[in-house]
């Protein structure tokens, strides 16, 4: 049972890229998996008895959303308000609730808070009031209101709004008002990273792509839960010991990478060795879920990435039979598992070249002039400038490829 749940970026309106040989069944379940994932979580949402789901980050963007998806979106927040359950928007712009509530025609249920207007309702004998914020203003408003009373819970939350520049946007949230035994931080991000180590992070409840990927789903937070053991998902965990922040995977769609090692392998070899690696992801992905959120198997989609030991020979053989084992890979999801779907296999783009660099030549005679250990040592200290990109590499190994293809 979860008092609330929060959900990130729901972003109804946002589809996602469709690959263009992907089979119209699978099209299919791809245009309809952000509102999907959504009634996902309002159905968990009823069954766990919350009193209210929260909505942060990009929720709806009324240029672009279609009368079928406001439709789809207010029937679910009026079967959640028949269920005692309430639907809360959280809107940084205090102006944004009447221009949201004129859209989805003031639906019943419907709440907002904002930076001047909290929420507030009793849970568990404890008044709870929940705030919208987006800068260090309105996180000293609110704490100068603070009674810190024992039975009174303050929760602030808020969303990236400044995705160039995240260090600035959030800076402000180390603020010593959230250090107070009764109030919690949450932010709707995609980068948790970027976050003092007291915030909640909240991911997208829905990827929309294979970069994003990581921690997609709700959270449920429940107050004073006895602790137990893996209760908490955060850092926070320490701090709150009696309050629960538990994942949940409602993703309709989830992307995962699959890293084998190929040494010589044919077409036929490679596709065994990545079906088997399929069939172990699977049973991880099926772990990961709950029969009684999901009534069927979220779509994966699945990118391999081939080891090649820094041998260029190799990954240009990978690359060339890659269609063929992509092919037959396919056939066999379609009759084994049809809801997963190959979208890629090529060579990994993230092998290091370190390896091939001057450093490590050897003593090779010629080797410290070459391209390659040149090309490999100007890769490594760039990466070592900027940690945490992958473009140099990538655009390494593509050099390094069309060069040995000549």
């Amino acid at each position: 049972m979860f008092d609330l749940l929060f959900i990130g970026n729901p972003a109804i309106d946002k589809a996602i890229a469709e690959p263009e040989d992907m089979p119209q069944s699978l099209i299919a379940r791809l245009r309809g998996a952000t509102l999907k994932t959504l009634e996902k979580t309002y159905r968990l949402a009823i069954e766990s008895q919350a009193q209210g789901i929260v909505l942060c980050g990009s929720i709806v963007d009324p240029t672009r959303v279609s009368p079928a998806q406001l439709i789809a979106f207010r029937q679910l927040i009026t079967r959640a308000a028949e269920h005692d359950c309430e639907t809360l928007w959280v809107a940084t712009n205090p102006a944004d609730a009447q221009e949201y509530l004129r859209v989805l025609g003031e639906p019943k249920g419907l709440s907002f808070a904002s930076p001047l207007h909290p929420w507030t309702q009793t849970i568990r004998s404890t008044t709870v009031e929940l705030w919208a914020v987006s800068n260090e203003a309105d996180v000293e408003r609110i704490a100068a209101q603070s009674s810190f009373e024992p039975l009174h819970r303050q929760i602030l939350v808020g969303s990236d709004t400044c995705p160039e520049d995240d260090h600035s946007a959030t800076s402000f949230l180390s603020s010593s008002h959230l250090s107070q035994p009764n109030t919690l931080a949450i932010w709707a991000t995609k980068s948790s990273s970027s976050l003092p180590h007291h915030i909640f992070p909240l991911p997208s409840i829905q990827s929309r792509c294979q970069t994003d990927s990581l921690n997609s789903g709700c959270y449920g937070l429940t107050f004073y839960r006895p602790q137990s053991d893996g209760d908490n998902d955060s850092p926070l965990g320490n701090k709150c010991t009696v309050d629960q922040w538990k994942q949940l995977p409602v993703s309709e769609v989830i992307w995962r990478t699959i890293h084998i090692e190929s040494a010589d392998e044919d077409h036929e070899a490679l596709s065994q060795l990545l079906w088997e690696a399929c069939q172990a992801l699977l049973g991880e992905v099926v772990l990961e879920g709950d029969e009684t959120i999901t009534s069927a198997s979220p779509l994966v989609i699945i990118d391999c990435q081939i080891a090649c030991g820094t041998s260029i020979t190799r990954r240009l053989e990978v690359n060339e039979i890659a269609p063929e084992t992509k092919r037959i890979l396919r056939e066999r999801c379609a009759a084994a598992s049809p809801h997963i779907w190959i979208q890629s296999i090529s060579a990994d783009v993230e092998e290091p070249l370190a390896a091939l660099g001057r450093n490590r030549s050897g003593g090779r005679p010629g080797a410290s002039n070459s391209f390659t250990s040149a090309l490999a040592d100007l890769v490594t200290e760039a990466e070592a400038a900027s940690p945490g990109t992958t473009a140099e590499r990538e655009a390494g190994w593509l050099a390094l490829e069309l060069l040995e293809s000549e």
